[in-house]
């Protein structure tokens, strides 16, 4: 069945740019989140968040990041939205994922060792392996593939890129380094980082017989 996502990441507290796209994310089937949801890092803020995008959209999968602190995974959990170490099935496309970010030079909120992201990974694939397609949901992006930071430092995970070398993957959506925004092939999968969303960036992913994004930005 075809599918169309809404895919964003790194809102950090931006409801105003949720009304912005309150078109974009009705004519949508789904919308992904991949993490950096507060700018607060609270549960608060993230109810707030969460409580506009539901205006305008039931299905919702989400994965928190580096910047949420653990009472944002423990509310997305709550509210059914979570893919961390956890798969689901929606029009017979398999999405897994994992939060948080592997370690960092400045530290922040929810940060998981890459042995640790691999056990997540894995958990949440094989929930979903015998879907016909899969996506993995990653705030970090895989190690080398759109992850340079405006200082010319890689901030992805080796353990991301490392699933993705061995499992039969074709989207993945992940955010956290804002200036690597953009959609890059890395073997099979394709690998697309949204950007901020804070900023208006976003993608609208085509889930078909082939699997198609398009980047964009809001006005």
């Amino acid at each position: 069945m075809d599918m169309k996502i809404f895919a964003i990441s790194d809102i950090h507290g931006a409801t105003r740019s949720i009304e912005k796209a309150a078109h974009l994310i009705r004519e949508a089937d789904a919308v992904i989140i991949s993490g950096d949801i507060t700018h607060t890092k609270t549960r608060t803020e993230a109810k707030d968040v969460l409580a506009c995008l539901e205006q305008y959209s039931k299905r919702i999968l989400a994965v928190h990041g580096n910047w949420d602190r653990e009472e944002v995974k423990d509310f997305l959990e709550e509210k059914g939205f979570s893919l961390h170490g956890r798969g689901r099935i929606l029009d017979g496309t398999g999405f897994f994922g994992v939060g948080g970010s592997s370690p960092t030079p400045i530290p922040t909120a929810t940060v998981y060792s890459e042995e640790e992201i691999a056990r997540i990974l894995k958990t949440g694939y094989e929930q979903v392996r015998q879907a016909s397609r899969l996506v993995l949901i990653s705030h970090a992006p895989p190690r080398s593939v759109r992850d340079r930071s405006f200082i010319g430092l890689r901030g992805g995970s080796h353990s991301v890129k490392a699933f993705l070398e061995a499992h039969p993957v074709g989207l993945c959506l992940c955010g956290h380094i804002h200036e690597a925004h953009g959609i890059e092939r890395f073997q099979n999968t394709l690998v697309v980082n949204t950007g901020s969303f804070k900023k208006g960036r976003y993608a609208i992913i085509e889930i078909g017989s082939i699997i198609a994004a398009t980047p964009g930005r809001l006005g």
